[in-house]
């Protein structure tokens, strides 16, 4: 899944190629993942211009002329190319195309007018973006005070904070040295204290790490990773082996040993 760092680079790389850029054609191969909510044909977008790119969460906001918007919502395996090739949706310039791939079909393409958020799942219930000002250590305690989630639910939840997705929330807990399953409420005012110093920490990092890969738009960069998908291998710490839970439904991988469980858990990795 695109997260916060890549949708940042997406959002740097697209903003100056297509603002300015007209619409000529759309070419749909995989209507399941679009939702028209303009009342009318999607032959309304030729001829509109491209006014802005930006990350709402984990939405890319396309601005386009006369008030109408695409949004996407990548999910699990969107990407993004400027390069002329297949995908599921491409849009036609003069000059290129922007082309949405998407291998697990799951992403959504939504184009609507602007004021109609609200018929987008979870686009305005975002809570506090981490990126901006308003994200202080005040802000977080407050959050995390009132939470009764195990920690790594609480990270992904976008309501609360805008927006972690699985594999940073894996790296900023073993920054942090929290176990994944830890709930909130057990965590002392120092661990909640660095858990907020880990989140700017482990996003700038992931952000820096990506931006300066150099990579192929559509490529996902994960080479940074030190716990995400590598279970098995040694701890870059310690030497123990990472492991793999689930919390939720969701994957997790973490260090036993610079991770330690805070509460009996159904596997004693001890």
């Amino acid at each position: 899944m695109p997260e916060l760092p890549d949708l940042v680079y997406l959002e740097g790389v697209l903003q100056p190629e297509l603002t300015g850029k007209q619409i000529v054609g759309l070419d749909v191969k995989e209507p399941i993942i679009i939702r028209n909510l303009l009342g009318e044909s999607l032959d309304l977008l030729k001829g509109k211009t491209f006014t802005d790119v930006r990350r709402h969460g984990p939405f890319l906001v396309f601005e386009l002329s006369d008030d109408l918007r695409m949004i996407v919502h990548p999910m699990l395996a969107g990407a993004f190319t400027l390069e002329k090739r297949k995908g599921l949706v491409s849009i036609q310039m003069k000059d290129h195309a922007l082309t949405y791939l998407d291998n697990k079909k799951m992403g959504k393409i939504y184009f609507l007018r602007k004021g109609s958020e609200s018929q987008i799942p979870r686009f305005l219930e975002q809570g506090v973006n981490i990126r901006s000002v308003e994200f202080t250590e005040a802000k977080f305690l407050e959050l995390i005070n009132s939470s009764r989630r195990q920690v790594r639910a609480f990270l992904m939840e976008q309501e609360s904070i805008s927006a972690i997705g699985n594999a940073y929330a894996d790296e900023i807990l073993f920054d942090a040295g929290i176990h994944p399953k830890t709930f909130c409420y057990q965590l002392d005012q120092e661990q909640k204290e660095g858990l907020f110093r880990s989140i700017n920490k482990v996003i700038q990092s992931g952000i820096d790490s990506v931006q300066g890969s150099k990579h192929l738009l559509h490529e996902k960069v994960r080479d940074h990773m030190l716990v995400r998908n590598r279970k098995n291998e040694p701890c870059p710490r310690c030497g123990s082996s990472i492991r793999r839970e689930s919390v939720l439904g969701y994957d997790t991988f973490f260090c036993p040993k610079c991770q330690p469980a805070q509460r009996k858990t159904f596997i004693d990795w001890k």
